[in-house]
C-alpha cells in the first residue's frame, strides 16, 4: 500500500554505471539535468575501429613512457582529487610526447573519471576523439558522464555510437540495457514488454559473450529476470543462476549484493535479504539505497534505533529523500519522538506535497500517538480532528488503490467516532455540573 513504506525494488542505475570512482559530490561537475549535449560523432560516416586496419608502429619511448605512466595508475589501491590528477598529468604528458597515442589521451580521462572530476574528464575525452573520432572507449565513456549528470538520452546517443564504433564494448552494451530495465518497469503493455525484455537479455547476452567476467552484466541479467516474476516464478531461478555466477566473479560488488537481497526479498526470505543488503553497506558505505533497504526491514522488526541510524546515514546522501524521510519519521515514532517524527513527516510533505505517505503518517501520529497522550475532552478532541484532516488530505491525492482509500476511510470513521464519544462526554460533564449548581426542590407541604 502506498500508506506503508515498501521495499526499494528498483535499482539504483548510477550504481551500476559508476565506474571506479572514489565516491562523493563531484568535484567539477557537469551541469545537472540539461538534456543538451555535444553531438556524439558521426559513426556512419567513420569507420568502427579495427584492430587490424588501425595497427600502429608504437615507438620503444612511446611505450616505456606509457608503461609508466599505466605502473602509476596500477598502484593506485584507492583514488583521491590528488592521485586522480597526478595519474591524468602522467599520462597527459605521454600524449603531449606521441601525439597519436590515443591510449594515453584517453586514460587521462580516465584517470580523472575515477575522482568524478566530470567536467576535467570530458574535456579529456573529447580531445580523444579528436585524435580518433571513433575510439569507442572515449564516446562510451562520455556517455557514462552525461548520464550521471541526468541527461540520459544524450547518454543513449553515445553509447549506441560506441557500439557502432566498437561492437566489442562489453560495458556499452550493459549500460544500455540498464536504462531499458528501467523501460521495462514502466511498460504496461505485454506485447512491448517482450520485445523490450527480448533485446536488453540479447544485449547482456553479448555483453557477456564479449567479457564473460563481467560482474556488471550479470548484476543486470539478474535483474532483468527478476521483472514478471509474478507471472512466471521461474524467472527467479534463472536470476539465481546469473546473479551467483556474477559472484563468483566479485562476491565484493555492492550491487550485486544488492541484487541478491532483491532477490531474496522476491523469494520472501527477509534474513537472507537483510544480510544482502547489509553486505552492500559493508562493501559500500554510500550505497544509499541499500541502507534504506536495511532501514526499512529493521523498521519491521520494531528495531527504531537501527532504522534511524540508517535514515539518517541516507539523508546525510540524499537529502531530499521523501522515502528516507518517511521512514525516520516511523522510526522516531516507535523510539516515542512524536515531536521529531512530526516534523520529520513535515519535511517530507515540504519535498513532495503531491505524495501522500506523509499525510497518512502524520494521521496515524495523532490518532494513534498523540491523541492518546492528552487529557480525555477537547485536547484528545483536537488532536483526532487533526488526525482526521491528514487521513482526507491523503485521500485526496490520485495514487491510491482501493486497500489504501479503504484503510484511510475506516480512519476517519474511528475519529469521527471518538470525538462524537467525546462530545457526549462533554455534555454528560455539563449535566452533571447542572445538576450539582441546582438546588433541590423544597419538599412537599403534607
Amino acid at each position: 500500500m502506498r500508506a506503508k513504506l515498501e521495499l526499494l525494488t528498483t535499482f539504483l542505475t548510477t550504481m551500476l554505471l559508476a565506474a571506479a570512482a572514489c565516491g562523493g559530490s563531484p568535484k567539477s561537475g557537469l551541469t545537472k539535468g540539461s538534456k543538451d549535449v555535444p553531438p556524439p560523432p558521426d559513426v556512419t560516416t567513420i569507420k568502427p575501429e579495427n584492430p587490424i586496419e588501425d595497427k600502429r608502429e608504437v615507438s620503444t619511448d612511446a611505450k616505456a613512457d606509457y608503461s609508466k605512466a599505466a605502473e602509476f595508475y596500477a598502484a593506485q589501491q584507492t583514488w583521491s582529487e590528488s592521485s586522480c590528477r597526478q595519474a591524468a598529468e602522467q599520462f597527459a604528458s605521454v600524449a603531449r610526447a606521441h601525439k597519436d597515442l590515443i591510449e594515453a589521451q584517453y586514460m587521462v580521462g580516465r584517470s580523472l573519471h575515477n575522482c568524478n572530476l566530470a567536467k576535467d574528464a570530458e574535456e579529456a575525452y573529447q580531445s580523444a576523439l579528436k585524435v580518433k573520432p571513433n575510439h569507442g572507449a572515449s564516446i562510451s565513456n562520455l556517455g557514462e558522464l552525461y548520464y550521471a549528470a541526468g541527461k540520459v538520452e544524450g547518454a543513449r546517443k553515445y553509447w549506441d555510437s560506441a557500439i557502432k564504433a566498437n561492437p566489442k564494448l562489453s560495458a556499452a552494451y550493459v549500460n544500455i540495457a540498464m536504462l531499458q530495465l528501467a523501460e521495462l518497469r514502466k511498460t504496461k503493455d505485454g506485447a512491448a514488454w517482450k520485445k523490450l525484455e527480448e533485446d536488453t537479455r540479447k544485449k547482456l547476452s553479448i555483453s557477456l559473450a564479449i567479457d564473460n567476467e563481467n560482474v556488471r552484466a550479470y548484476t543486470v541479467y539478474g535483474l532483468v529476470y527478476m521483472e514478471g516474476y509474478q507471472k512466471n516464478r521461474n524467472r527467479l531461478d534463472l536470476a539465481k543462476l546469473l546473479l551467483e555466477e556474477g559472484e563468483k566473479r566479485n562476491a565484493k560488488y555492492a550491487p550485486l549484493q544488492h541484487a541478491l537481497g532483491l532477490l531474496a526479498l522476491n523469494k520472501n526470505n527477509l534474513t537472507d535479504a537483510l544480510g544482502r543488503f547489509q553486505a552492500a553497506v559493508e562493501i559500500d558505505g554510500d550505497f544509499a539505497e541499500a541502507r534504506q533497504n536495511v532501514g526499512l526491514i529493521t523498521l519491521g522488526t520494531r528495531r527504531y534505533d537501527e532504522a534511524k541510524k540508517q535514515f539518517e546515514k541516507v539523508l546525510s546522501l540524499e537529502a531530499k529523500n521523501y522515502d528516507a524521510l518517511i521512514g525516520l519519521g516511523i522510526a522516531e515514532r516507535g523510539l516515542g519522538d512524536l515531536k521529531a517524527s512530526e516534523e520529520t513527516y513535515n519535511k517530507a510533505k515540504g519535498i513532495d506535497g503531491r505524495r501522500g505517505e506523509a499525510y497518512y503518517n502524520l494521521g496515524v501520529l495523532y490518532k494513534a500517538f498523540i491523541a492518546p497522550k492528552n487529557e480525555f475532552g477537547p485536547p484528545a478532541q483536537d488532536s483526532y480532528r487533526k488526525a482526521r484532516g491528514f487521513f482526507q488530505e491523503y485521500l485526496s491525492k490520485d495514487d491510491l488503490d482501493a486497500d489504501d482509500r479503504e484503510e484511510a476511510n475506516q480512519n476517519i470513521k474511528d475519529c469521527d467516532k471518538v470525538i462524537k464519544q467525546i462530545d457526549e462526554f462533554k455534555k454528560m460533564q455539563a449535566a452533571q455540573q447542572q445538576m450539582q449548581q441546582t438546588p433541590p426542590a423544597p419538599e412537599p407541604v403534607k
